[in-house]
């Protein structure tokens, strides 16, 4: 773990260089004029939000980057949430609903902690997150006989845990006539179909490790990465990425939003086994990502009610033989939204109001 511990300066330090920046891009989106003929934008009304949700996280370790070998996902729980959105804040909590995820004596019990931190202006779009799961299971053990034998419970990695520190900063061409946040955010407010392209850079940081090995031992040995076992793998990844948004509107009522990034990235890699305070492989090389969004849904002046799908990737070319280690996360979400006016407008969350 003491490359988590090496990490936490680098997450303080984004953090630190993103706030001194904020004040340059407030001034920067105080600037920007947009199309009142496109965007309607909700300055002084607090958007509040009652979602169901269902997330996911997996890794897998394969020998070509579109066809996953080893697949390892953790338990999806059913998540009951509360959120709000005002000005460039936006804040979401969700709690696991009773009585109903009652599947861990078949996919395992999964922890998780999610903190983002979401600022988004009229033209640029800063994600810093943080992302910790312990208990995976194996969702394709019959790939891997005599491993597993057809028919018995899937295997179960309860020590299984991985830790993603990442953060990214994004810049809308367009955003004149199309709003992220109508699509997304909900407290803006798409009138005619529009599109952007995206461009930005991002920096993230993986860890996988196990009090196991992290690949399972086979007739031919340890599949994927290493001859020898291994229970951690540390990625680090800087790159750029690029990619469009689109919203389709309908009458002002019905739209559909899709917006994907891909990203090309350099960055280094260390697979190690703690045991022995080994390293069976390190060194630098490539990694990719992809960020998609899908948002579908009823929006008027008051009321938004509809489904939202993001899912995003991180994977690195791993290991001497060209192995790709991924990580991966989903989510869907079901909103309801009522945007209320407030008496007072709270300044401090108005950067036009109070920077000049």
């Amino acid at each position: 773990m003491k490359a988590g511990i090496r990490i936490i300066p680098i997450l303080f330090v984004l953090i630190l260089c993103s706030q001194s920046g904020f004040g340059q891009i407030f001034d920067e989106s105080t600037k920007i004029k947009y199309d009142t003929n496109y965007i309607k934008v909700y300055k002084d009304e607090l958007t509040s939000r009652v979602f169901l949700s269902r997330k996911q996280n997996g890794i897998s370790i394969s020998e070509r980057l579109v066809k996953p070998g080893l697949k390892y996902k953790t338990n999806d729980n059913l998540l009951l949430g509360l959120g709000y959105t005002y000005s460039f804040l936006n804040i979401n909590l969700a709690m696991k609903m009773p009585f109903i995820n009652t599947d861990d004596d078949v996919y395992g019990e999964s922890k998780y902690l999610d903190l983002s931190i979401q600022t988004n202006f009229r033209s640029f779009m800063i994600d810093l997150y943080l992302q910790w799961n312990r208990g995976y299971y194996l969702s394709n053990p019959d790939d891997f006989q005599p491993v597993h034998i057809q028919g018995t419970p899937l295997p179960i990695r309860a020590n299984m845990r991985t830790t993603l520190v990442g953060a990214s900063v994004q810049y809308l061409f367009n955003s004149k006539r199309y709003s992220y946040k109508a699509s997304f955010l909900q407290n803006e407010f798409q009138k005619r179909s529009a599109g952007t392209p995206i461009a930005g850079v991002e920096a993230y940081w993986m860890l996988a490790m196990a009090d196991t090995a992290l690949s399972p031992y086979t007739d031919m040995g340890f599949v994927y990465v290493s001859e020898n076992p291994y229970n951690q793998a540390d990625l680090y990844n800087f790159g750029v990425n690029g990619g469009y948004a689109y919203t389709f509107v309908w009458n002002e009522l019905l739209y559909v939003s899709l917006a994907s990034t891909f990203g090309l990235a350099g960055g280094y890699h260390m697979i190690r086994n703690t045991w022995d305070y080994s390293t069976c492989c390190d060194g630098f090389s490539v990694g990719v990502t992809n960020n998609t969004k899908l948002s579908i849904g009823f929006n008027n002046n008051k009321y938004y009610v509809g489904v939202s799908y993001v899912r995003y990737s991180v994977s690195q070319l791993v290991g001497n033989d060209g192995d790709w280690m991924t990580y991966w996360s989903g989510n869907i979400r079901f909103n309801v939204v009522k945007r209320f006016n407030l008496k007072r407008t709270i300044k401090i969350l108005r950067p036009d109001l109070w920077i000049l």
